[in-house]
């Protein structure tokens, strides 16, 4: 074989080896659950020896193009054959987690460019020297201009200043939370309109008004309900002392917001959506209130993930008007944004009371459906303490006469090993609830108190079907009787169920 031949299949090698060492940055992260199948690290020492591979075919690319520098035939078909497998697993991988490429990249964001870094140090010291000058002139070009375009896409963002999601109002129990979204850091504020005059009100705490793309601002019931309102934001550029910028300022009207009737209301649920997109304006069509019932993603990673998955749909299918409520799925509970999602919300604590009329709606955390041992957390999480805080509350509940409604995530409250019955579902039955909203189990489906392990009714809402299609629950309120449907995006009726409610 000439050595234009070797040059050729060692570049080509070579090129796919360093790009799919650079994936498994990602990948190694995204799959570690696969180290729990078949043994501890396999993905990590996978990612070493393709690492590992890159290297040797990097040096080996530079000897050859070398003055004197030899073809080891072996060893090239060793390097050939890691290549395909590292390829193989690779493909195996997009295929398994196609749904959360982006957020591989995102979770490996830190240690990537020091890998592509590394990669590249040895490029311009083994192989760039030895190539044609010509070619020198070509990649040093190229290696500039992407330095520059990197610098001034970090000092100035590409795009200009907008609301990333319409205003959602999110009944907290106590207050409603005005949450927004805008695509660059900025403050934000509610401006309330009634009697013909106007109040201004602040995302801020203790005085100081908050910088960032997610906005919640706390308004009384009394000041919103029945009132317009608008939101707005003004551009954070430069946050010093003695000193800043603010820039543009940007707002949107939303009209009058209408608080959930009394009775003979509609709730459109929504749970797992997992990350889906489908039209949210045919979901949230004829709903006096929203219900979000957990996983809005598999994971939060990203400050976009929260955005896209939660507040985007929340405020096209409440259009603003109408109030919404969210409770926490064990995958809204996995991520590096997961503690700025909580803060960013700024609901306090995320198990609340919400009254409609005769309607008392007790929202719960359910959390995660695991021992806070389990590999998944990775020794982030202390659910045990939290669930003994969540149960306390519960139990200085008194009982509110009416209908009494559970919402959470997972049908069985708490997980409890070897299935048992969480303590605190006597506490809940002792409350007169006798019917949950859930999601978790990823069907749609109804099953009796007598069937349920909590020993409350309970109805699951569905699950996302492809990502843009999701399975969605209607349910009409009207004197203690609950008409449940079930539908997909495309209309058609899954499941449909009558339940009715005692009254305390």
């Amino acid at each position: 074989m000439n050595k234009n031949k070797q040059v050729v299949q060692l570049s080509v090698v070579t090129a796919l080896s360093v790009l799919i060492s650079l994936c498994f940055c990602g990948f190694r992260i995204g799959f570690v659950f696969v180290d729990h199948v078949v043994f501890d690290s396999l993905c990590y020492t996978l990612w070493a020896l393709f690492i590992v591979n890159s290297v040797c075919l990097m040096f080996e690319l530079g000897g050859i193009l070398r003055k004197g520098g030899g073809f080891k035939k072996k060893l090239f078909i060793v390097n050939t054959v890691l290549t395909a497998l590292s390829i193989a697993a690779s493909i195996a991988f997009v295929i398994i987690g196609k749904d959360d490429i982006l957020n591989f990249i995102y979770v490996s964001r830190e240690t990537l460019p020091y890998l592509a870094g590394f990669f590249a140090f040895l490029f311009f010291a083994l192989i760039f020297p030895s190539i044609r000058v010509s070619a020198q002139r070509i990649i040093a070009g190229v290696t500039a201009a992407a330095i520059c375009v990197t610098a001034l896409a970090g000092l100035f963002p590409i795009g200009g200043f907008a609301f990333e999601s319409s205003p959602a109002v999110f009944d907290t129990g106590s207050e409603y939370h005005i949450v927004f979204a805008t695509n660059r850091n900025s403050l934000g504020y509610v401006k309330l309109e009634a009697d013909g005059s106007e109040q201004l009100i602040w995302d801020s705490e203790a005085g100081r008004k908050d910088s960032s793309r997610i906005h919640s601002v706390k308004v009384p019931y009394e000041a919103l309900n029945g009132k317009t309102y608008a939101v707005g934001a003004i551009r954070a550029t430069e946050d010093i002392a003695y000193g800043g910028h603010l820039g543009k300022e940007i707002t949107q009207s939303v009209g009058k917001f209408t608080p959930c009737r009394e009775d003979d209301f509609n709730l459109t649920c929504v749970t797992d959506n997992h990350g889906s997109s489908p039209d949210w304006t045919v979901v949230g069509k004829d709903s006096d209130m929203i219900v979000f019932l957990g996983d809005i993603a598999n994971g939060l990673y990203t400050t976009s993930s929260i955005i896209d998955n939660l507040l985007v749909p929340a405020g096209i299918m409440s259009e603003g008007s109408k109030p919404v409520i969210y409770a926490l799925g064990n995958h809204d509970h996995r991520g590096n944004e997961v503690q700025y999602m909580l803060d960013a919300l700024d609901f306090g604590k995320y198990y609340y009371r919400v009254g409609i009329g005769d309607y008392t709606f007790t929202v719960l955390d359910s959390g995660e459906d695991k021992e806070d041992e389990n590999y998944e957390y990775a020794g982030y999480n202390d659910f045990s303490s939290y669930f003994d805080e969540e149960t306390n509350w519960v139990k200085s509940l008194e009982k509110e006469s009416g209908y009494n409604v559970l919402i959470t995530h997972s049908s069985e409250i708490f997980f409890e090993p070897d299935d048992k019955p969480s303590p605190v579902c006597e506490d809940l039955r002792s409350l007169g609830i006798d019917f949950t909203i859930c999601g978790h189990s990823h069907k749609t489906d109804f099953v009796s108190a007598e069937d349920s392990k909590t020993g409350i009714a309970y109805y699951i809402c569905g699950v996302k079907d492809g990502n843009k299609d999701i399975k969605y629950t209607k349910m009409r309120f009207s004197k203690g009787v609950v008409d449940i449907v079930s539908r997909n995006t495309g209309g058609q009726e899954l499941y449909s169920e009558q339940v009715r409610l005692v009254k305390s």
